[in-house]
């Protein structure tokens, strides 16, 4: 069905055409190649902008009572309607083997734009198996089922981006349902608010915000004390302590703190030492108090495979913890995590029997990552995320990083992140910064974000053949992240206090008469 032509200059990237009615910004068009001897060949488009013009009301400056006269004489009979799109790519190619492939010449002015129909679509971007799973559909054509393909998301990391209520949260929880479930992927879902419930029903594993004594580094035992890098002296003497003490790491883990303790009341016998020893006795005291058991402790899994279950959605609850602890439990799973990995793949090179490490590919969630990736200072998760955003497709481990407040987050690792799925974004700020860590979120699109409704987003990168403006489908499973429906949260605690109140007067004993 013809929808319209090509007029004015043209070039091999955009287009712009008259049609016979208002183009949708987001749907898709085939534009015709003809001429020079070559026979018709299509190429697809997205429409990035739509107008409707008149020109009876053409001047910038038009009386009203001249409107009024052009509406009753009919003057919508002389409007047009005019489109402008962005040429992506030769549609057979797309449609016959999934590959890109751009002209590289122009088309012709006056040449037929078509509208893309479901058939050609659903070849596009409803492509079955090779590790894709469906996230949603077309907003433009929602008969047009939308498919991404998890090893481009794995391989090429991913953020997810939107301000609060915009459909994040059942984002994740539609990738990582369908990614476990259909695929038997294995997810590592970092939950700093504890909104993710069982997000892939039955094969969903909560873990604990714990670490092993046995495995807690010196590093972050540096950040659960708070001993930044100007504080080179107390390092110093905690980092001589933990020496000593590490025989009792592995032999007897839950002494390991204890022995800690010891060791820098030996070297308190000195007396140079023993204000600085004093001052990072008391920051391990504290350290004890406050996280011994809950957050430390030698009941947590020493196993990776315990903790982290091969083909399971494993969320950590991180809501009851600061962001100090949750900075150093991220840091240190994921660290263990592309230790493994690294472990898997030498020892499979190797041809051993059994390979040791974990085994199997992993994508991990972080949520809130603005709080653990900031763009102004540095933490333990931000320099182990740059290292998988960097080293990670080697070994089999992505990263997802999850944020309501992009230009808070570090630009370095979220350029790094090839794939992009944007909700509703308003700030100016947040738009510019996610455009500048984007290579092919243009100006028209970037336009179209603050007019995004619920749970629609525009998909970029690898995982999907083009940019798609896609409604994200709705997870049946049970995720939080709503806002709280205040007047019933009043009234629900009214109704409770008057309960209450009625049941305990019939205990009151009332006087005789």
């Amino acid at each position: 069905m013809i929808l319209g032509y090509i007029i004015g200059e043209t070039s091999h990237s955009k287009v712009t055409f008259t049609a016979t009615e208002p183009p949708r910004v987001g749907e898709y068009v085939l534009v015709s190649y003809t001429g020079n001897g070559r026979p018709e060949r299509l190429a697809l488009a997205m429409v990035e902008a739509s107008f409707i013009g008149n020109p009876l009301l053409s001047i910038e400056e038009v009386k009203p009572e001249f409107v009024s006269k052009a509406q009753a004489y009919g003057g919508e009979m002389v409007e047009y309607n005019i489109g402008r799109a962005r040429i992506l790519s030769w549609a057979d190619t797309l449609a016959e083997s999934g590959v890109v492939e751009t002209p590289t010449y122009p088309p012709r002015p006056g040449a037929p734009v078509y509208r893309a129909d479901a058939d050609v679509l659903k070849k596009i971007f409803a492509r079955e198996g090779g590790g894709r799973v469906r996230i949603g559909v077309l907003v433009n054509h929602r008969d047009v089922p939308v498919s991404v393909d998890v090893n481009a998301i794995v391989s090429r990391h991913l953020a997810i981006l939107a301000v609060t209520g915009a459909g994040k949260s059942n984002t994740v929880g539609v990738l990582v349902d369908r990614i476990v479930n259909d695929l038997g992927g294995t997810i590592v879902l970092f939950d700093m608010h504890n909104e993710y419930g069982e997000v892939a029903g039955e094969n969903t594993h909560f873990v604990e915000a714990k670490i092993h004594p046995a495995r807690l580094t010196l590093h972050e035992l540096f950040r659960l004390l708070h001993l930044d890098e100007k504080a080179h002296v107390q390092r110093r003497l905690l980092r001589q302590a933990y020496r000593s003490a590490e025989k009792t790491r592995y032999q007897k883990p839950e002494e390991f703190l204890n022995e800690i303790k010891r060791e820098l009341e030996k070297l308190s016998e000195k007396k140079s030492n023993k204000p600085k020893v004093a001052e990072v006795l008391e920051k391990l005291e504290d350290l004890l108090d406050e996280y011994w058991e809950k957050v430390i402790t030698s009941n947590a899994s020493i196993s990776l495979e315990e903790a982290v279950v091969p083909g399971k959605a494993n969320i950590f609850k991180l809501g009851g913890v600061s962001e100090e602890v949750a900075d150093v439990v991220v840091h240190h799973y994921l660290n263990w995590l592309l230790a493994e990995r690294k472990e898997y793949v030498a020892s499979s090179r190797r041809g051993e029997g059994k390979a040791k490490g974990y085994p199997v590919p992993v994508l991990t969630v972080i949520e809130e990552a603005h709080i653990l990736l900031p763009g102004d200072r540095g933490t333990m998760t931000k320099s182990i995320a740059g290292k998988i955003a960097r080293e990670g497709r080697k070994f089999g481990v992505g990263l997802c990083l999850v944020s309501q407040r992009p230009k808070k987050l570090d630009e370095d690792s979220l350029s790094q992140t090839n794939n992009k799925i944007i909700l509703r974004l308003v700030e100016p700020g947040d738009q510019k910064y996610v455009q500048s860590a984007s290579e092919t979120l243009s100006d028209e699109l970037l336009e179209l974000l603050p007019s995004l409704n619920v749970g629609e987003a525009i998909l970029l990168g690898m995982m999907t053949p083009v940019p798609a403006l896609v409604k994200i489908d709705r997870s049946t499973r049970k995720i939080g992240g709503g806002d709280i429906v205040v007047h019933e949260e009043w009234r629900r605690h009214v109704d409770m206090v008057r309960k209450i109140s009625e049941e305990a007067s019939k205990y009151v004993m009332m006087p005789d008469d």
